[in-house]
């Protein structure tokens, strides 16, 4: 029993190692803006930007166009939302208590005033945020899924903390993987990565092209440095 606990902590402690070795490694990676005034678009995207493989760089247009569109979605949504939550009570409240049985001679209903005043503050922190870093300085993107997301410049927090929580995330997957607790992922392990326990013969294949990708020295097994490796790909 003591013989088993001692090799569970060890290979804890050696997934734990791997994990620092990698993030002290990101950490000293500092990066140096090459930017400068002029500079073409696409370029300064690939050499300052946290760039994802299959990325497609949108144009200034559509880039524009979707500033403006995507926020009145949005607004219209979450004013359907408040008023659901908050005009309709507030109405019903105002109707108990202060207003008879005849309200036609309200100039507007309370209920839509409000919503309208808490969208107005949603749209003026959106507006200020985007002349702040790193907001003001971000790219639109179409990824290799078919959606659309912005990438930051490096350096920046917003880059440093989604690196962060994605380094968790991907550690917690490759400690729920890794079954025998070797500090290593074999491909058994690595086809139930994502929780899946049948899977098609093309899911599969999938699956194992993804594997070879991943394991760049050809061991037949995965350690964390190759699961980062891959997931930045």
């Amino acid at each position: 029993m003591s013989d088993e606990l001692e090799k569970n902590d060890s290979q804890k402690h050696l997934i734990k190692e791997q994990y620092r070795k990698w993030k002290e490694g990101d950490d000293k990676k500092e990066h140096i803006s090459t930017y400068y005034p002029g500079m073409d678009r696409l370029t300064n995207f690939k050499q300052n930007y946290s760039k994802r493989s299959g990325d497609i760089l949108m144009s200034k247009n559509f880039q524009k166009a979707y500033h403006i569109i995507v926020p009145i979605i949005f607004l219209g949504m979450l004013g359907i939302i408040f008023y659901f939550l908050i005009g309709l009570p507030v109405n019903a409240l105002y109707h108990f208590i202060w207003c008879d049985t005849d309200c036609t001679d309200l100039p507007a209903s309370p209920g839509i005033i409000i919503v309208a005043i808490l969208d107005s503050l949603v749209l003026l922190l959106m507006i200020i945020n985007m002349f702040k870093e790193p907001w003001k300085s971000q790219i639109l993107v179409k990824t290799k899924n078919g959606g659309y997301d912005f990438r930051f410049r490096k350096g920046t927090k917003m880059v440093e903390r989604m690196e962060s929580y994605k380094n968790k995330i991907l550690t917690n997957m490759f400690l729920k993987a890794d079954t025998n607790k070797d500090g290593f992922i074999d491909f058994t392990e690595f086809l139930r990565i994502d929780g899946e326990e049948h899977l098609t013969d093309e899911e599969i294949k999938e699956y194992e092209e993804d594997f070879e990708k991943a394991d760049k020295d050809g061991d037949g097994k995965l350690s964390l440095e190759e699961m980062k490796d891959f997931s930045d790909n």
